[in-house]
């Protein structure tokens, strides 16, 4: 996924509450070991924060933490959300409200065999 997005073959995009989750991510020790330090992530946070938008998802969510990636594809006009995660694209509800507005839940693997997409 991350090639593609380099290639330009899909664009990325996050929301302030999606970056804040990622620093947590980053922070955890088995990541930390990869060299990325307090300093690093408060520059990215720095750079990203203002351009980030923040956005109140109109929909029931079954798990109440993926109502930032949906707010961040409704933000970016997304087409696509990518994700292995079950409680977004096992929830029918969610999907359905997506699908009205353009925006499909997909697996890595499901985008990355779409022709023009790998």
């Amino acid at each position: 996924m991350l090639d593609a997005v380099r290639r330009g073959d899909l664009e990325a995009v996050v929301s302030w509450e999606l970056a804040r989750e990622l620093a947590g991510v980053l922070r955890r020790p088995e990541i930390r070991r990869y060299g990325i330090t307090e300093a690093d992530l408060d520059d990215v946070l720095a750079v990203l924060g203002p351009l980030l938008p923040d956005v109140d998802v109109d929909a029931e969510v079954r798990d109440p933490d993926d109502a930032v990636v949906v707010g961040a594809a409704l933000a970016g006009a997304a087409d696509m959300i990518v994700s292995g995660d079950r409680d977004l694209r096992d929830d029918d509800s969610l999907r359905s409200w997506l699908a009205a507005r353009g925006i499909e839940i997909l697996t890595p693997a499901e985008v990355l065999a779409r022709p023009g997409r790998t």
